[in-house]
């Protein structure tokens, strides 16, 4: 991917303004401790099986007290029952934990950050069975609460709703049902972020696999919104934390793997998925999966991945409409609308493929690409605020280049 400036001014990316508080200083805030306390805890109620009799109850009380600690906090829990969840035959009530942040001027648009806290043990079909789950999914629970911790202090213009899901482990049953009440309820739901799996697991030997990278799965086809989102992820990310890559892959997730991202899209919903790079999943959903695997500096930058991305999207300007291409000579010429409030923009074109092969920034409403070769270009555009905060980016606009 190339960046190319292009008459840009007053613009300073992942640099606030005075009386701005930098996204990237919240990430800094980060507390390895608390990480560490979250994980420990969920592990030592032995169980978070969805049908256990003891365990995942007590960690949806755990979380929901941690979270309303939080002052600007509205909590609750989100109840539902499925034909899928039983216990001798018998339905089994079932609680996410809701936490959400309400936004200042934007209140009616949503992001939601999510993780389920519910964990699995294939080895007996007794729900009661220990099943620590730290990594598969206590890491991922740990950052949703360190972040609510974090982006909690600051004001937002749109409103961001931390959630916590059971019954992810018998089929992302949980998301399902948030998901839906929101669709139902008419909630305009911006983007979805889903962290599992993020604690940079240890090999044999003890030593971290991951330091310096994370993977970002959504779902195709290359024009979809959540593509889109993946690709907005890649950038911030990155701009925010110079050392830290997003590694975005092909796939909505792993061959035969799935993620709580996967209902929200179900639903119509922009939603990506975090998770490490170097996965070692042989451990998943086995008593095996314990604490002393986690590598937590690691799981720290995972998390401030995830408050750079939502800090920023927290407070991004609307997405512009989709620009207008037509082809001049040896070049493609691309015009959109203005946006309020936007002192720059960023335009990404892509020739058929996942990444960027141009992104362009500029404070004008227009910019041009060179033309390569005869493959379809699409074309979209994202908008900057003078707090270097970039919006979604547009729906893209593709035309077929013939020579």
């Amino acid at each position: 991917m190339r960046i190319r400036p292009l008459a840009l001014a007053l613009i300073a990316l992942g640099c606030g303004t005075p009386n701005v508080k930098p996204v990237e200083s919240m990430g800094a805030r980060v507390s390895e401790t608390n990480l560490r306390t979250t994980v420990e805890t969920l592990v030592a109620f032995g169980t978070r099986n969805s049908c256990s009799t003891k365990g995942v109850g007590e960690a949806a009380a755990w979380l929901k007290a941690e979270f309303e600690k939080i002052p600007k906090l509205s909590v609750a829990y989100h109840e539902f029952t499925d034909e899928k969840l039983k216990r001798g035959g018998e339905l089994v009530p079932q609680k996410n934990v809701i936490a959400t942040l309400r936004g200042t001027s934007r209140p009616e648009e949503v992001i939601v950050f999510g993780a389920h806290y519910d964990s699995l043990n294939r080895a007996d079909k007794n729900p009661d069975i220990i099943a620590p789950g730290a990594n598969d999914n206590a890491t991922g629970t740990a950052g949703v609460l360190e972040a609510a911790r974090i982006l909690g202090r600051e004001a937002h213009d749109r409103t961001i709703v931390f959630a916590c899901f059971t019954a992810e482990e018998q089929g992302l049953i949980g998301a399902w049902h948030f998901a839906k009440s929101l669709k139902d309820s008419g909630v305009s739901v911006v983007a979805m972020l889903n962290n599992d799996i993020i604690g940079g697991a240890k090999d044999d030997e003890g030593k971290p696999l991951n330091e310096n990278d994370l993977r970002c799965f959504s779902a195709p086809p290359q024009d979809s919104d959540s593509r889109r989102f993946a690709r907005l992820a890649k950038i911030v990310v990155e701009r925010r934390i110079p050392d830290f890559k997003v590694l975005l892959q092909e796939t909505i997730d792993r061959p035969r793997r799935g993620g709580d991202h996967q209902s929200f899209n179900k639903h119509g919903m922009a939603a990506i998925r975090f998770i490490e790079t170097n996965e070692t999943d042989k451990l998943h959903h086995t008593a095996g999966d314990v604490i002393d695997r986690i590598h937590f500096p690691y799981c720290a930058r995972v998390v401030g991945a995830d408050i750079a991305l939502l800090g920023n999207l927290a407070s991004a300007p609307p997405a512009p409409a989709a620009p207008e291409l037509k082809v001049e000579d040896s070049s493609v010429s691309i015009e959109w609308n203005p946006v309020e409030g936007a002192q720059g923009y960023l335009v990404g074109g892509r020739y058929c493929r996942l990444h960027f092969e141009d992104v362009i920034e500029t404070n004008r409403t227009w910019a041009a690409l060179d033309r390569q070769g005869d493959q379809p270009l699409s074309v979209c555009v994202a908008a900057i605020d003078a707090r270097g905060n970039v919006s979604l980016f547009s729906p893209e606009t593709s035309l077929t280049i013939t020579k």
